[in-house]
């Protein structure tokens, strides 16, 4: 096998660099860094339109135009200052023709180790570019198409997750405004009902720079035409507003609305309800291409059923609420009903009481007035017959041993000192039952339906009479102490019978507050006094154990009682708050654990308003 000489060699480089149909320079650094232009193989001469051989140690700006010299300039620095072959892709425009070229750069060393050429080959790669350039453009395609997807799937899931129209509306516009790149979306609805009708921003999603719209409301007066339009369910596109031939819709969108470019998609709901989204631009104008309408449509559809959605959710709920307030009435009506049934019953025990003691109080005052009535003269009489025993006795002492026996046997002088006593005794019982008597018949008051002015004091003492037996000790603990304060009141319209009641409560109330153990003197305080000219109060005090205070709450609610089964229906002083809040007065209380309860009713003078 021979050696090619070197000439041999030079000629077969020579051919390649001729021949081959890609474009090769040479450049050539002199002493002082310039880059000058050494040659050009054919293909790069017929390229850059280089028709003369005599371009040896030019320099490049001399050879190519500025714009193009520059950015090569700096190119060549840089494969210089790496020291090793580089690559770059420049788009070139030659002819009007834009082309890319994939250039290698390659330094050359002399023997002294200097950088002296570079030595460039370009590859048109136009072609690939437009393949990569088509691929990107389908890959941002496809990733619209993917983001809008997703934007409606965002919009489906959440609209069945949420009944909330503003919330999945608010969501949808946002998307919207970043998804398109948009100034402002927005969304209006309709308000027919409106006086006048107007069409309201409910959503939007704006640049930070505008003013927002939200809330606003424009006349439809104003906009009839674009109703008419979203009412025939109708897309309007406007790219640029500067185009519209009618003065006062080009004026009202231009400065009423500030849209440059703007698009209408509209928003029907099965209940007949109309609304609008609308996509602008302020600065600029703006194609709206079919697929960003075809976004916008979906976008509508789905707002149309989450609008439905809300709109069925508001009637169910505005029912179940209805239904819900009409069981809570029914509910209130059934306790109130309840509460009157047991008041009634219970007011018919007590008037059905007191009509028994009225009764019981009409029938024992006539045998005990008839006692009470002949003490006296039966006093009289045996008198009579003691002194005429006496005169017998002084007549004729010396009795027979008969009358002398029997007198003996009876203890005749006994019998002359004691029954006169015995009599006073008949008096003191006869008396004392006829003012419990008469503190019965006082106390039911059943001969006084109409309101009248009473001494509420007498009332207080008839039903401590009447409780009497009670206020005594008992197993459990000593007698219970009263004591009256009493102020001076004055005479107190009311119905007695009731007011008695209320007084009966209270005292009962205390009166088992204190049938425990309490290692202290069972007492209870009684005081009235005037408020002012117009009121008075009346205060019922016990030393018992007082009221929990989680139980505090509960005092005057019906049926409550804390005392055993059979003991207390919890009526009393449930009953006792409506007969004083009848007569236009209050029952209030205080109470403190271990130290007792005071109740204070507080009556108006008069009735009269």
């Amino acid at each position: 096998m021979s050696i090619l000489s070197t000439q041999q060699n030079c000629q077969i480089l020579r051919s390649i660099y001729e021949k081959v149909d890609h474009p090769i320079f040479v450049i050539d650094i002199d002493e002082q860094g310039h880059y000058r232009y050494t040659d050009f193989n054919p293909v790069a001469k017929k390229i850059l339109g280089l028709t003369s051989d005599n371009l040896r140690g030019r320099l490049l700006r001399e050879i190519l135009p500025p714009e193009f010299a520059a950015p090569c300039i700096e190119l060549y620095d840089e494969c210089v200052k790496a020291e090793k072959t580089i690559q770059y892709e420049k788009l070139v425009t030659l002819d009007g023709e834009p082309i890319w070229w994939l250039t290698g750069l390659t330094p050359i060393k002399d023997d002294n180790g200097r950088i002296y050429r570079l030595v460039g080959t370009c590859t048109d790669i136009t072609k690939r570019k437009q393949f990569e350039q088509a691929l990107q453009e389908s890959e941002t395609r496809y990733r619209q198409l993917a983001q809008r997807e997703s934007l409606l799937n965002s919009i489906a899931s959440q609209i069945r997750a949420s009944l909330d129209f503003n919330t999945v509306v608010e969501t949808a516009v946002d998307k919207l405004y970043h998804l398109l790149q948009l100034e402002r979306c927005v969304f209006r609805l309709y308000v027919p009902e409106a006086i006048p009708p107007v069409a309201e921003v409910i959503a939007e999603a704006k640049n930070p720079e505008l003013p927002s719209l939200n809330g606003s409301q424009v006349p439809v007066a104003e906009i009839t035409p674009l109703i008419a339009k979203i009412t025939r369910k109708e897309v309007t596109r406007i790219e640029d507003t500067l185009t519209l031939q009618d003065p006062v819709e080009r004026q009202f969108f231009l400065e009423t609305l500030n849209y440059r470019a703007v698009v209408f998609v509209p928003v029907h709901t099965q209940a007949g309800k109309i609304g609008a989204i609308c996509c602008s631009h302020s600065g600029k104008t703006r194609h709206w291409s079919d697929s960003d309408v075809d976004l916008l449509e979906r976008v509508a559809d789905q707002l149309a059923i989450a609008l439905t959605q809300a709109e069925l959710y508001a009637q169910t709920r505005s029912i179940a609420e209805s239904e819900a307030q009409k069981a809570l009435e029914l509910t209130a009506a059934l306790q109130q009903l309840q509460q009157t049934q047991a008041q009634l019953i219970q007011q018919e025990k007590m008037s059905s009481l007191g009509q028994l003691v009225a009764g019981v109080a009409h029938e024992i005052n006539n045998p005990v007035s008839f006692i009470y009535g002949n003490i006296n003269p039966a006093k009289d009489y045996i008198d009579d017959v003691l002194e005429l025993v006496q005169l017998y006795q002084q007549s004729y002492p010396n009795s027979t041993p008969l009358i002398q026996a029997k007198l003996q046997q009876l203890d005749w002088e006994f019998i002359q000192r004691d029954f006169p006593k015995l009599l006073d005794s008949i008096k003191i019982g006869a008396d004392r039952i006829r003012k419990i008597v008469q503190s019965l018949r006082n106390f039911s008051r059943l001969d006084e339906a109409e309101m009248k002015a009473v001494d509420l004091h007498e009332g207080i003492d008839n039903t401590l009479l009447i409780l009497e037996n009670r206020l005594q000790a008992n197993p459990n603990r000593p007698a219970i102490q009263v004591v009256k304060d009493y102020g001076n009141l004055p005479l107190v319209e009311c119905y007695a019978g009731e007011i008695n009641q209320v007084f009966m409560n209270l005292l009962i109330n205390a009166i088992d507050a204190l049938d425990v153990d309490l290692l202290k003197p069972p007492r209870i305080y009684i005081l009235t006094q005037r408020v002012d000219e117009e009121t008075v109060a009346i205060h019922v005090q016990d030393n018992g154990v007082g009221i929990p205070a989680k139980l505090k709450s509960r005092v005057f609610e019906p049926f409550f009682t804390t005392k055993p089964v059979g003991k207390g229906t919890g009526l009393g002083l449930s009953i006792s708050y409506k007969i004083v809040e009848k007569h236009r007065g209050t029952l209030d209380y205080r109470s403190q654990l271990g130290k007792g309860t005071e109740f204070v009713v507080k009556l108006p003078r008069s009735q009269k308003k």
